[in-house]
């Protein structure tokens, strides 16, 4: 009976709000009406049975079962963070240098003086650029299977007794 007084409080409320009155009194009119609703259903006895006025006195059974609603979501995963290092490493390098040497050979005597020179290493250092690295954001659309138990209701039939039973496949019965 609750579900049939908050129906009809909340489709009142509704119904009150677009008339001009105010939602108060649409969800006191509304519990109302869901209540003789109810009462109405109630002595009719139609709550999942419902008796069709034809010959035979025939009683339906309504059978339902769960569907899925199937809703995606972005949530935030993860982040990366692309970023330079600097890595310094000790190296080696391999520089021919010339120098001048001198050679005495014996003789007279005299006093000569001759400038040597030789070459001396002068490093400097200087960037270049040796590679590039490029940071894209792609989408990448995959199927995802998921599995879920869904309830679903059959009919099943017991007979007590010698009572006569006769099983009609679905294309027999009429619409």
């Amino acid at each position: 009976m609750g579900k049939y007084i908050i129906i009809g409080g909340i489709i009142g409320s509704i119904i009150g709000w677009v008339t001009g009155f105010t939602v108060v009194t649409g969800v006191f009119l509304g519990g109302i009406v869901g209540g003789i609703s109810y009462t109405m259903k109630a002595r009719r006895n139609i709550d999942g049975l419902s008796e069709k006025t034809n010959k035979n006195k025939e009683q339906t059974l309504q059978l339902r079962e769960e569907l899925l609603d199937i809703k995606k979501e972005r949530v935030h995963m993860g982040e990366v963070k692309v970023h330079k290092e600097v890595v310094e490493e000790q190296k080696t390098f391999t520089v021919p240098i010339k120098r001048e040497e001198m050679v005495i050979e014996a003789g007279n005597e005299e006093e000569l003086r001759i400038p040597l020179k030789e070459e001396e290493v002068e490093i400097n250092k200087h960037p270049v650029q040796v590679n590039e690295v490029s940071v894209t954001k792609r989408q990448i659309e995959e199927m995802k299977q998921i599995k879920k138990k869904l309830k679903k209701e059959t009919a099943h039939v017991d007979v007590a007794g010698d009572a006569d039973v006769i099983k009609k496949s679905p294309s027999e019965t009429k619409v």
